[in-house]
């Protein structure tokens, strides 16, 4: 049986009462019988003590007059045996130097010992008596007393006495026994007594609860009896009262179910009905689903827990306090999402200068704001980078308008300032025709299998006039063997060159750059290394994005265009392989990529990863 099993039966008021009066019984009589049983002990230990205190004094002023007299140790033994065995006291009669010298009936073994008790020490030092109650090998409770026995000003001798306090004990555990039995008799009696009143506390308080769980299913139409004028009669009074309300309350409820349901079916977005305190009442699917919880997790619940990212409740404030409709935007972190959320008053009083709850509609906007966000910013950055070249290529232009075309090393110089921005805005439109080609699923893609290290070679022959002229050392090598790869050979040198022609312009003069290949499984692994300066930690991250530079003006500078290594991870990525970078400032760039081999079942499956340093 479990323990709510076992613990159910007390939890009625009944049993607490009846509880309670045993509890307050048994503490009382507790008390009681803890007080007697401590007076008793006192009184009679006290009065023993007393009496053995009064026989030691006496017996002492014999001794002393025995000694006076120089009496033998025989006739003082004797006079202990036959004093004890009247008295039933175990008597000793200890020298000055504690030394046994007589004894009473059952004490001769002790006769010649030396005795080292405490209250034998403090009686030679001239203390009127010590005692000191002991437990006796047999258990029985002793007490012991020593008295000095004085010849003049000095101690001669001590009378050691011990007295069973057997008899007192005995004597307090049969009271004990009767407060026991005392004890039991009162709790049976307050038992009848304290079952009795709780019946006729908890006899109408049952009949209550009953009538009320009829009203909780919906029975209306009994009202409770009133039992009086006491506190039972009042609650009864205000169940029926509650119960009126209640059919009332139940009444409205369902009128405004019906209109919230309305509401709710024709509302192709999130929809959460609140009430006066900011508390979800309803949420339809689509909320829950937008809120990331499910409907047991937001009812009853304000806005400012269920949503703790979102500025609702300035929202929610105003319009309970303006009855105004309010529209804000806002983000969710966790999944990332821009939302919409429409707040209007509902139901207003009878008054009409509040409002009773209120309709939040939400919408998810986060494509439509993402969409918005990117082509802002690509308008943004090719503006940008239009606007460095024609503004080059006008003032260039209005210059020699305005003669310095006579001058023939003028004209030639600024003529092919003008080619080149016309040359790098010209890339600039093809590689965004690229990205337009491949974002939307147009570029034509022709798949053969191609020897990558005479890919290799090609691409570092393209710049290998480049490299020199920069005192650059351009190189490649293989780790191992590598068969053919099926991938678009155009598309795929471009990755090439994009990659070593940014390793070479970010490599100081005297530096190195090198390609390293080699298979991994069943993909080959195709490294870049430069010596330039690397990129920080922050920043690896965002290298691939468009337009991304992470020295602003370096790669306008150079001719680049800002787009070379978002092209490459789109067309890596086309071909099911992964680009991806390594890099520590100071230390050098790796750029690295994976492309699936064309032949994945050939020998050499599994081998070793390339060194990239």
């Amino acid at each position: 049986m479990s323990l709510l099993g076992l613990t159910r039966p007390f939890r009625s008021l009944r049993a607490r009462v009846v509880i309670i009066f045993f509890l307050m019984i048994l503490l009382a009589m507790q008390l009681i019988g803890w007080y007697l049983e401590r007076s008793l002990e006192e009184y009679y230990i006290g009065n023993y003590t007393r009496n053995a205190e009064r026989q030691a004094r006496l017996l002492s002023s014999f001794l002393e007059r025995y000694l006076a007299e120089g009496a033998p140790e025989e006739q003082i033994a004797d006079y202990l045996r036959d004093y004890g065995r009247e008295s039933g006291l175990d008597l000793l009669l200890l020298d000055d130097a504690a030394e046994v010298v007589a004894s009473s009936a059952g004490m001769e073994g002790l006769v010649g010992r030396r005795l080292v008790l405490p209250e034998i020490d403090q009686a030679l030092s001239g203390e009127a008596y010590a005692q000191q109650v002991r437990q006796r090998e047999d258990r029985d409770p002793v007490l012991s007393l020593a008295m000095p026995v004085s010849e003049g000003d000095g101690v001669v001798g001590v009378l050691y006495l011990n007295a069973s306090l057997s008899g007192a004990y005995q004597t307090l555990h049969d009271v004990r026994t009767i407060l026991m039995g005392a004890t039991l008799l009162a709790l049976a009696v307050t038992g009848v007594a304290a079952f009795a009143l709780a019946e006729t506390v908890t006899g109408p308080i049952g009949a209550i609860t009953r009538r009320a769980a009829s009203l909780a299913g919906g029975d209306f139409s009994r009202p409770i009896e009133n039992t009086g004028d006491d506190e039972i009669g009042r609650l009864a009074s205000m169940f029926n009262y509650m119960a009126e309300r209640l059919r009332d309350t139940l009444s409205q409820m369902s009128e405004e179910k019906r209109r919230l349901e309305v509401v709710l079916t024709n509302m192709a977005d999130g929809v959460l009905a609140l009430d006066r305190d900011g508390r979800v009442m309803l949420a339809n699917p689509r909320a829950l689903e937008l809120v990331q919880k499910g409907a047991e997790d937001v009812a009853g619940r304000p806005m400012g827990e269920i949503l703790p990212e979102a500025p609702l409740q300035r929202a929610i404030d105003e319009v309970f306090s303006q009855g105004d409709q309010v529209t804000l935007r806002f983000q969710i972190s966790e999944p990332y999402r821009v939302v919409r959320a429409h707040l209007a008053p509902i139901i207003p009083d009878a008054h009409g200068d509040a409002t009773r709850g209120l309709v939040l509609v939400l919408q998810d906007i986060t494509d439509q704001e993402e969409e918005e966000l990117r082509r802002k910013e690509f308008v943004a950055n090719v503006s940008h980078e239009l606007k460095t070249p024609l503004t080059t290529i006008k003032s260039y232009v209005e210059t020699l308008i305005a003669g310095a075309a006579q001058d023939e090393s003028v004209r030639d110089q600024f003529l092919g300032v003008v080619l080149d921005e016309s040359d790098r805005m010209a890339r600039m439109v093809r590689d965004l025709l690229d990205l337009s080609l491949i974002d939307s699923g147009r570029m034509d893609w022709h798949q053969e299998i191609v020897d990558l290290e005479e890919l290799i070679d090609e691409a570092c022959g393209k710049l290998a006039s480049r490299a020199d002229a920069r005192d650059i050392s351009l190189g490649y090598r293989s780790e191992e063997p590598v068969p053919s790869v099926c991938l678009d050979r155009d598309r795929i040198l471009q990755v090439l060159v994009n990659l070593i022609t940014n390793a070479v312009e970010y490599t100081p003069p005297g530096g190195n750059v090198r390609v390293v290949w080699g298979r991994k499984g069943d993909s080959v692994r195709v490294a870049v290394r430069d010596d330039g300066p690397g990129i920080p930690a922050g920043e690896l991250d965002r290298i691939f994005e468009r337009f991304y530079r992470v020295e602003k003006g370096r790669s306008r500078s150079s001719g680049g265009t800002g787009l070379g290594l978002a092209i490459a991870r789109e067309i890596v990525e086309s071909h099911g392989g992964t680009i991806w970078a390594e890099s520590a400032e100071g230390h050098g760039t790796s750029f690295l990529f994976h492309l699936p081999l064309g032949e994945p079942d050939a020998p050499g499956d599994g081998g070793a990863d390339i060194d990239v340093d």
